[in-house]
């Protein structure tokens, strides 16, 4: 069976139009389709270039025009000639413009810039997931933020939240007794942050980690702990550079906004 053709046209990227197309046809199994993006289509002699040849192909046409002329031209020669067609984004920028009360800007560019923050999530998501709890440290030299600190001080789920903000996250375990890394004393301390907990919450949280594996009993014994602790301590003195965050008690949010408040001081991008 030969394969459905599906155009996507935009005067942007046209990934928003690629992402609901791929979110829409994992609904339908057995599928055998094939999807052309044509991106940055900025005249009607260009849409209409595409819009013949996706005729001649009998494509089912999808585009994500912000200019509303572009998106009349398209929907007319759909509807002329009798074209399954999807107008992605004017119904949505119609229904916003009548709620808001305000005329759309239409600049194309404003789309690539939201493409591009999701990109920069998307590759900062595969570096933390890559980089967590010590796994390869010979590439910590391409992280934005570096982690370090005792087992359940909060590291691996505030570098997830930070990956989901933009941030290339490491994260490294302080374990007495086996070496940090020569890697961590390469690249810029100034981007190591180092979480501290109070010894008695962090029993606590152990404890509870304790009950749901097979963990030694010594896992969580204070005396340990406070070791540990005092290890880290002495660690800190010796790098004096290195940011320090005290997790007790904090919400994950509260740890990752101090974290780049510590990095990048007041002047940093946020990724909303």
């Amino acid at each position: 069976m030969s394969a459905k053709r599906i155009v996507i046209i935009s005067d942007a990227t046209g990934q928003s139009g690629l992402h609901i197309l791929r979110a829409a046809l994992v609904q339908f199994e057995h599928t055998h389709t094939k999807i052309m993006l044509f991106h940055d289509i900025d005249s009607r002699a260009g849409l209409k270039k595409v819009l013949d040849q996706a005729k001649s192909d009998q494509a089912l046409i999808a585009f994500t025009f912000v200019k509303k002329e572009m998106r009349d031209y398209a929907t007319a020669y759909c509807v002329k000639n009798k074209i399954f067609h999807l107008d992605i984004l004017g119904p949505l920028i119609n229904n916003l413009a009548s709620y808001l009360r305000l005329e759309p800007l239409e600049t194309p560019s404003l789309l690539r810039k939201v493409d591009e923050r999701y990109f920069k999530r998307i590759d900062a998501i595969e570096y933390t997931l890559g980089h967590d709890d010590g796994r390869d440290t010979k590439h910590l030299d391409g992280a934005d933020i570096v982690i370090v600190g005792l087992s359940r001080t909060s590291k691996t789920p505030t570098s997830f939240f930070l990956a989901q903000e933009g941030y290339k996250v490491a994260n490294v375990p302080i374990v007495p007794g086996i070496p940090l890394p020569e890697e961590l004393f390469e690249i810029d301390q100034q981007k190591i942050v180092c979480l501290v907990i109070d010894p008695e919450v962090l029993q606590k949280i152990r404890r509870v980690r304790q009950e749901k594996s097979s963990l030694p009993t010594s896992y969580s014994e204070f005396k340990k702990i406070f070791a540990e602790v005092e290890y880290v301590r002495d660690l800190r003195k010796k790098h004096r550079i290195w940011k320090v965050v005290d997790t007790t008690n904090k919400s994950i949010e509260e740890t990752a906004w101090e974290i780049i408040h510590h990095v990048f001081g007041d002047h940093h991008e946020e990724y909303n």
